[in-house]
Order: C-alpha cells, then structure tokens, then sequence
C-alpha cells in the first residue's frame, strides 16, 4: 500500500519532529549530567530503658491470714500493716559500647489534693528523700540497677493529719514512693540523657488502702546521622528519552523519502469528490454541455459564489463526468438564458 501525504502536511510533521528531536536531545543530556543530592538519614545508636518496680505488704502475724507476706493487687488493712517492700530495677540497654552515666534517687512525697487523674490539683507536698542520690559510671551497652526499700505509713499519715491542722483544708492525701534519675550515655555524635521513673502511690489515712504501680513503659529512642549523598540519575527515564530520539531520527528519512506527496491528478480528484460529496444536491452530471451562443460569460470566484448564483436564478450547477479527474477539465457550469458562468476547481 503507496502512503501519500500533502506536502504541507509533511512539512508540519517534519517539524514537530525535529523539535520532538531536539528537546528529547536536550532532556536526555540534562537527565544524565544533572547531579542530584538527598538527605539520608543513618541510625548510629539506637537504646532502650525499662524501670520497674514490684512490692510486697507485709503484715504482723494474726489469726486471719496464714501468712505474714501478701502479694501484690490487694486491699491491705492499715491496723495489721508492719512495712511495704518496694524492689525497684531499671534495665539499660544500648546498640554499642559508650560512655554511661546514671545518678537515681528514691523519694517519698506526700500530696494534699483534689480531683483525680487530669482533673487533680495538689494544694500541697512535702517530700523525703528514701536514699541517697546515686551516681554511677561504666563503659558498656547495658546496665541493671535495683533498689530495695521498706517503709511504713505511720509518718505520712501524721504528715497528713498536721497539714490538716494547719491549712484547715479538707483533702485527700497520698503518699508516692518513686525512683527516679536519668541515664546519660555518650556517644560517637551526641549526648543523650535518658530520663526514667517508677512508683507506688498508697492514699493515706485510710483503714483500707491498696497500692497503684505506675511508671512501667519503656523509654526507647535512636540517634541518627545526617548526610547528603549523590543519587544516580534515572537510567529508565534516559533509556525512553534515547529510545524516543532512535524513533525520531528513524522517522525523519521515512517521512522525506519514503512517504511521497500525491500527483497532481490525485489531488483534483479529491477535491472534485470533496465538491460533489458535499454540493451535489445542487448539481446535475451532464454528456455534454450545448453548444449555445451565449452574449456573456462570466469566469466565477470561488464555488461558494458558484453557489449563491444558482440559488438567486434558480439554476442547477452543470458538470460532465470523468473517468479520471471526476469533473471533465475541472470545470462547472451554471446556464442561464444567453449567459454562461464558469468555475475552474483547478
């Protein structure tokens, strides 16, 4: 099969590709000599912190319990009350080996308050310290520190009871026994300090009390590092931008010489068929044209004035049949009278 096209045509093909050419040059250049750079972020330490905390009520011996030791989660009566028991632990654990500094005290604080949980406002505190601030250093990636205190309530309940007679406020009171402190561990890039807490919380003046354990989450955390690094242009993208100009560059030869313009004759072909196909409701095919006299003739513009002139005279527009250029000589005729006008489609 011959594929032809209009020279025009070929002519706006024929830049649409050698723009297409040039700009798929251009973007493949760019793409493979532009150097980007990203942030990447490194984990270079990363650690963990787990504080604990369990108890034990101990009681003076009687004859409703068989024991002198109750376990965790009950209701404790105050009057068979001899020491709490609070076994602390904190679990330190780090990715590498690094510089470690850890300082933790227990303290007992008493609390005059209202309200509960985010509602609670302490009016007033008093707090005592249970041990020693504690300061400890090594050179490790992990570490356990415990801590054992015995306590009783008796004080804080006249803590309680003294406050009341001073302020003259009626509240709830509570006694917190809590170890807290901080682990600092010194890494390659930064200090991180690692703060950690456990504690039992037992309201006071109270017959019947139990004992809340709060503080058991554990702190975990990493410390990373910044860089910038070169990324690898994007071989995909320059592979369909070379493969896209390969297309191009193949394109340009076809088109110029490959794909031949129509003949002359091809064109007053289409052209006459364009007219009939879209004007023959208007025209009449004829054998011949007579061989009149005619006192004027009139050499016509275009078709469109071929058109206006039959609708004002109300006359068929005239053509002869031709194998070839489908309109013999490419002419129309309309006839009027002793009046010939003439339209030339070539």
């Amino acid at each position: 099969m011959k594929i032809t096209l209009h020279k025009k045509t070929k002519k706006y093909i024929l830049a649409i590709l050698l723009i297409l050419l040039l700009f798929t040059g251009i973007q493949t250049y760019s793409t493979a000599t532009e150097k980007k750079t990203a942030t990447e972020e490194t984990v270079v330490f990363e650690y963990s912190c787990q504080p604990s905390v369990n108890y034990a009520v101990n009681i003076r011996p009687n004859e409703l319990y068989p024991g002198t030791v109750l376990e965790e989660g009950g209701y404790y009566s105050k009057l068979l009350l001899e020491h709490i028991q609070a076994d602390f632990a904190v679990d330190y654990q780090g990715s590498d080996t690094t510089p470690i500094k850890i300082q933790y005290q227990v303290l007992a604080t008493v609390n005059g308050y209202q309200g509960q949980d985010a509602g609670k406002n302490i009016y007033w505190t008093k707090s005592f310290p249970l041990t020693e601030e504690k300061t400890v250093e090594i050179e490790g990636d992990s570490w356990r520190g415990e801590e054992q205190i015995n306590f009783t309530l008796g004080d804080y309940d006249a803590l309680a009871v003294r406050a009341k007679e001073i302020t003259g406020m009626k509240v709830s009171n509570e006694v917190i026994v809590e170890l807290s402190g901080t682990i600092t561990a010194q890494t390659a890039t930064e200090e991180v300090t690692i703060p950690f807490s456990s504690n039992l919380q037992i309201p006071l003046l109270e017959d019947v009390f139990q004992v809340t354990k709060t503080g058991g989450e554990p702190v975990q955390g990493s410390v990373t590092e910044t860089e910038e690094i070169i990324v690898p242009f994007d071989r995909t993208k320059v592979s369909l931008l070379i493969v896209l100009m390969l297309l191009c560059i193949a394109a340009i030869p076809v088109l110029k010489f490959v794909i031949k313009e129509p003949d002359e004759l091809t064109l007053l072909r289409k052209k006459n068929n364009g007219i009939i196909k879209n004007y023959g409701s208007r025209m009449v095919a004829m054998q011949e044209i007579p061989d009149l006299e005619y006192s004027r003739y009139y050499q016509v513009y275009s078709m469109k004035d071929m058109i206006k002139i039959a609708d004002e005279m109300q006359k068929p527009i005239i053509y002869i049949p031709d194998e070839n250029m489908v309109v013999r000589n490419n002419e129309l005729f309309i006839i009027s009278e002793n009046s010939l006008y003439r339209w030339n489609s070539a």
